[in-house]
């Protein structure tokens, strides 16, 4: 009964944080549509604050299982980070409160939920970095440096986020990351003056 009233309360608040934001989310609120009495939230969690970071927790590591998930799923290098790529994109657009965090600047929230983004994204490159070695392993990929590769591409997904998911259709989305994929995969230098060089 306990996890339920758990998920409940989580569930709920994640509903009203991701339609009203923090400050204007009230735990009376949430305790009234996840039927539950507003002293049992403080039980479990303390603070409006606390419910606020076991939200973002949940969303981070739902979005990094599906990533994973879809990851794992495929047999190639290439696929693998066309993978990891789409299922970013595709989870992160349903991870409103996640997404909040970098639309409204890290620093006008919570401390703890700047440590919870940087978590997640350091688990992300450590995705992207287990993809691109596999790569170099396989000679797929050729790397001067995984680290850097790895930060670089994540630094860029994570620059397209905030604008693409919030203003861009999901078409548009697809179009715009398979256009960066056959850069990465092809690079923009043509292939003749690859062999004139």
């Amino acid at each position: 009964m306990k996890l339920e009233k758990i998920d409940s309360i989580l569930e709920t608040a994640r509903k009203l944080f991701a339609k009203y934001g923090l400050k204007k989310t009230s735990l009376d609120e949430v305790a009234k549509i996840a039927r539950v009495a507003k002293g049992t939230i403080y039980n479990y969690f303390g603070s409006k604050d606390k419910v606020y970071h076991e939200v973002l927790r949940r969303e981070a590591a739902e979005i990094l299982n599906n990533i994973s998930f879809v990851v794992d799923g495929k047999t190639t290098p290439v696929e693998k980070l066309e993978g990891f790529v789409k299922a970013k994109f595709f989870y992160m657009k349903k991870a409103i409160n996640i997404l909040n965090l970098d639309r409204k600047g890290l620093e006008m929230i919570l401390p703890d939920a700047e440590i919870i983004r940087s978590e997640y994204f350091k688990k992300e490159i450590n995705i992207i970095y287990m993809i691109l070695k596999n790569g170099v392993d396989k000679g797929t990929f050729y790397i001067n440096n995984l680290d850097f590769a790895a930060l670089a591409i994540g630094h860029a997904f994570r620059g397209f986020e905030l604008n693409w998911l919030v203003d861009e259709s999901k078409e548009d989305i697809e179009c715009y990351l398979s256009e960066l994929l056959n850069i990465i995969f092809g690079g923009i230098i043509s292939k003749k003056n690859k062999e004139l060089n």
